[in-house]
């Protein structure tokens, strides 16, 4: 089944914000076993939607537009979408009703503008949006299903996991694909290929391995391909990649590496903090996301300058002096600096050259090192990473959970 996506907004074309939704989406329909054949993105303009409308229901009977519904003068995705099928804006109350019950619960007044967000084309079905103002909208007609989300991502995925899927589901008796993941950490993908050529080359036809790397991280999906393969054959080759690549495996499932550990540290009461130089509190920023990490998280500290190294955790001026800042003492002793200071039985540091500027010869940029102390237990990883200043501090978080992954003996289940 072929569906396209048409994401709304002159702010995707000129660049000023990035399209997530379209890769999400399109993950969430592979899994659905529906293809996304085409992405267009349109400007804020009439014509230019319509056009956009009639060419893609030309070719798909499955069409997600996203953005252009909030409240003010340039979201017109709305009349937009009356025009396209010849009908008038009605007032649902159900939506009413939940505007008045969300601006209450923000102690916001509920302004006639917002109140906008309640009228819609009456020939839509309404899909409710509980995290937003913006309802989603199903239409049809002879050519097809036309869904029409609003642009914020918590929004789009939020409706396309509680309102589009079940709908689709129910509507064309989809049956979800199998698809498993796993991810690696500091491994390249060509190397992941050559050593798993073997792998792939002894795959049946209906089964498929995708390679997705991001920022020395390199998921891997093994993927049915239609719904000829049986859950145990399914199964029986992902464990034969899990065999394939034993111990190099940093977790099962496609969960995010900071996520992970943390789960892991939360689970086992090991409690932690971070001393961070390079890295300017990303890790530590990572690793509290999930909630509850506050009960194994008492803090961290952002040691950038030489001064708070020192007065802040302990390491020696003469370290510093003979060393450098950037050298595998200075970051052993953040390590274990930073465990002393907030009483925590895991201590973890990072201290490099981000760049751009910065580098030299001998300490050139996307040196980094990791220290990590673990009641009393140090040890410090050097580290040679490459790209622009952000993917330099993003590839070392992902370094950081692979080296607490290995000395925290941490299982990848």
């Amino acid at each position: 089944m072929r569906a396209e996506i048409i994401t709304i907004g002159d702010e995707l074309l000129m660049g000023q914000t990035i399209d997530t939704n379209s890769a999400w989406i399109g993950q969430k329909f592979m899994e659905l076993g529906i293809s996304i054949a085409k992405k267009t993105a349109v400007s804020d303009q009439e014509t230019e939607i319509l056009e956009a409308l009639l060419a893609a229901q030309q070719q798909s009977q499955i069409l997600i537009v996203t953005g252009g519904l909030g409240p003010t003068k340039d979201d017109i995705t709305k009349k937009t979408l009356c025009t396209y099928f010849n009908c008038e804006l009605k007032q649902d109350p159900a939506v009413v009703a939940h505007l008045e019950r969300m601006f209450a619960e923000r102690g916001r007044k509920l302004l006639s503008l917002n109140l906008m967000q309640a009228d819609l084309p009456e020939t839509a079905t309404t899909l409710m949006n509980e995290v937003g103002t913006a309802p989603g909208m199903w239409l049809e007609n002879e050519k097809g299903i036309v869904v029409s989300l609003p642009g914020v991502p918590n929004e789009v995925y939020h409706l396309i996991e509680n309102q589009v899927i079940p709908r689709l589901i129910e509507r064309f008796k989809l049956q979800k694909r199998l698809h498993k993941t796993l991810i690696t950490l500091q491994i390249p993908e060509s190397l992941l290929s050559n050593r798993l050529e073997s792998f792939e080359l002894h795959l049946p036809e209906n089964l498929g391995l995708a390679y997705l790397p991001s920022f020395n991280m390199v998921k891997l999906r093994l993927t049915a391909k239609n719904g000829d393969v049986t859950e145990s054959e399914f199964n029986h080759y992902f464990q034969k990649l899990i065999s394939e690549l034993g111990d190099d495996i940093f977790c099962i499932g496609d969960q995010e590496p900071t996520q992970f550990i943390a789960q892991y540290l939360l689970k086992n009461n090991i409690s932690f903090s971070t001393a961070e130089s390079c890295t300017g509190g990303y890790v530590a920023n990572r690793l509290m996301q999930i909630s509850g990490i506050s009960a194994v998280f008492p803090g961290s500290l952002i040691a950038y300058a030489n001064e708070i190294k020192e007065q802040e955790l302990g390491v020696p001026t003469s370290v510093i002096e003979e060393f450098g800042a950037v050298s595998e003492p200075c970051a052993g002793m953040m390590a274990s600096g930073i465990r002393s200071k907030m009483k925590v039985q895991l201590g973890i540091s990072t201290t490099g050259i981000a760049g751009p500027t910065g580098g030299t010869d001998e300490k050139p940029v996307g040196l980094v090192y990791v220290g990590v102390d673990f009641n009393g237990e140090l040890t410090v990883t050097k580290l040679r990473l490459f790209g622009n200043r952000e993917q330099i501090i993003q590839r070392t978080c992902n370094a950081v959970c692979w080296i607490l992954k290995k000395h925290l003996n941490i299982p990848a289940e």
